[in-house]
């Protein structure tokens, strides 16, 4: 009978572990950026989904319950721009993080930020990632 206390009681405790854990999903055509991404948000606690367009972006959206996006702004064949728009339009409640490496990021993640971005940050920053994202999340 204890024995079987004892599991519920550690089966409800990872339960409420996974419940606690956020889903990220990283947009950016680039493999290298998001298997970089994965290996930071990982560790920090973080599920990572990827997409490496708009189109599978929506798809993984309509799947899973995601928390926030990483968003790279500048991709080839839909830009960022009008990508941020449509989430925000769909997805209210997920929080949007925009991300750029492009010569002119910090024009770019301004107008990400005028168009509804929660929190913006240059790739050249990536290391401060997992930290930005809990404290978008909380708010």
């Amino acid at each position: 009978m204890a024995t079987e206390a004892s599991e519920n009681r550690s089966q409800r405790t990872v339960g409420a572990a996974e419940c606690l854990t956020k889903k990220v999903l990283v947009l950016d055509d680039d493999a290298s950026f998001r298997a970089l991404a994965r290996a930071i948000l990982e560790p920090a606690g973080f599920e990572v989904i990827e997409s490496r367009d708009v189109r599978e972006c929506l798809m993984q959206l309509r799947e899973h319950a995601i928390d926030a996006i990483l968003l790279d702004v500048v991709m080839p064949e839909r830009d960022g721009f009008e990508a941020l728009r449509e989430l925000k339009e769909l997805f209210q409640e997920t929080r949007i993080v925009a991300v750029s490496g492009a010569p002119q990021s910090e024009l770019y993640l301004a107008m990400s930020a005028h168009l509804g971005a929660d929190a913006s940050l240059h790739k050249s920053n990536i290391g401060a990632l997992g930290g930005l994202l809990h404290v978008v999340l909380d708010r």
